[in-house]
């Protein structure tokens, strides 16, 4: 495969200084640094492609780490769509890379998973943020149909895997850091917004003999693909509880991009309902856009919006089609964007927030709480 590669001058040392409407508002100093990698082909050698921020917008920064070894980027052409996304991001044009790996130097072939990272050389203080991690069999899974995966926003075969085992394995390290455990360790465990199973297909691989996992998702045909096609762990369920799963009888809960999409009075319905299934001393895990996400993700809100955002705690007017299909309206369905003390003020009564980690997996954050 034919990679077209533009090499890009190296300044020493820009300002640090972009112009953001609003800033004032926005806590610029907390945005999420994001990239991702769009391509992976293996051939005469490993190509890679996809999209870093420049660190500290300087282009000569940034390493793609790769199983704990560095590789330097190889920046492709501006490309403005890049500069709209982050106008808060000094030379976001030039994102775009490309990486070429000998198999000499390091052979993905010959290993069964990859971790990917994207860091700074010269270490300023920048978080590390995510990892993109995949099972390299999976280069060759077959996914679920277009319109299944579409309503996750992963149609590309690369994100679909890639994403639903980065988001594993950082759930996984949540657990271990916060409680020294890992899936394996829990008896009874349920994936709340499960879909067509991305993430609850590696949960299911690590179970112990007695251990127990439900998937619960609104999607009929989602739920039927998983059944089918990874294990029969899978129920569907209602926009509105309750769930099929009896009061105080769940050790684990995780939950990817469902809380970022419920607004205010729905959202705290599913969390007393999270409360209500969970043994005390139970964990939850679930996902949000909070403060750090409203930068990048819409930079441009009118100050109006973000003024009210800022005094109520939530921004939960922006509706989303993305689930139409399902007969789910856009009032439902919505994007929903917390602050940090809202997020507190949700889970105070019923649980205890024993970490929240930025960056857990591109703009969302991760909340870790535990039953009381």
């Amino acid at each position: 495969m034919s990679i077209t590669r533009s090499l890009i001058k190296q300044p020493p040392e820009i300002d640090p200084i972009a112009f953001v409407p609003n800033a004032d508002i926005y806590d610029l100093d907390r945005a999420p640094y994001l990239w991702n990698v769009d391509g992976i082909v293996i051939d005469k050698h490993t190509n890679i492609w996809g999209w870093c921020l420049p660190h500290g917008g300087r282009l000569d920064n940034t390493q793609i780490v790769i199983n704990g070894r560095s590789f330097n980027p190889v920046r492709a052409s501006p490309k403005g769509a890049y500069a709209e996304l982050y106008p808060w991001h000094p030379n976001a044009a030039l994102a775009a890379f490309t990486l070429q790996i000998s198999h000499q130097i390091f052979d993905i072939r010959k290993v069964p998973e990859i971790s990917i990272s994207c860091l700074a050389k010269a270490d300023r203080g920048e978080d590390a943020g995510y990892t993109l991690d995949l099972l390299v069999a999976d280069l060759d899974y077959v996914m679920p149909p277009h319109d299944v995966a579409a309503r996750i926003g992963a149609t590309h075969l690369l994100h679909y895997v890639m994403f639903g085992r980065a988001i594993y394995r950082g759930f996984d390290k949540a657990l271990q850091k916060n409680f020294g455990k890992t899936f394996s360790e829990f008896s009874t465990i349920v994936d709340w917004g499960s879909g067509s199973g991305r993430v609850a297909r590696h949960v299911a691989k690590v179970l112990t003999k007695n251990a127990a996992l439900v998937g619960f998702d609104i999607d009929a045909v989602a739920i039927e693909w998983a059944n089918g096609n990874i294990g029969p762990y899978f129920r569907l369920c209602n926009t509105s509880p309750p769930l099929q799963q009896a009061t105080a009888t769940v050790d684990l809960v995780y939950s990817y991009s469902v809380l970022t999409h419920l607004a205010a009075q729905t959202l705290a319905t599913w969390v007393e309902e999270m409360a209500r299934i969970l043994k005390p001393g139970g964990i939850g895990l679930f996902t949000v856009l909070s403060d750090r996400a409203m930068i990048a993700l819409q930079s441009g809100l009118e100050r109006s919006a973000l003024e009210a955002w800022r005094s109520t705690g939530i921004f939960d007017s922006m509706s989303n089609s993305g689930i139409n299909s399902l007969d789910v309206p856009g009032d439902y369905y919505r994007n929903v964007w917390l602050t940090r003390n809202y997020i507190d003020k949700i889970f105070d009564d019923r649980f205890e927030i024993v970490d929240f980690i930025g960056s857990f997996h591109f703009y969302q954050d991760l909340v870790v709480v535990r039953r009381r």
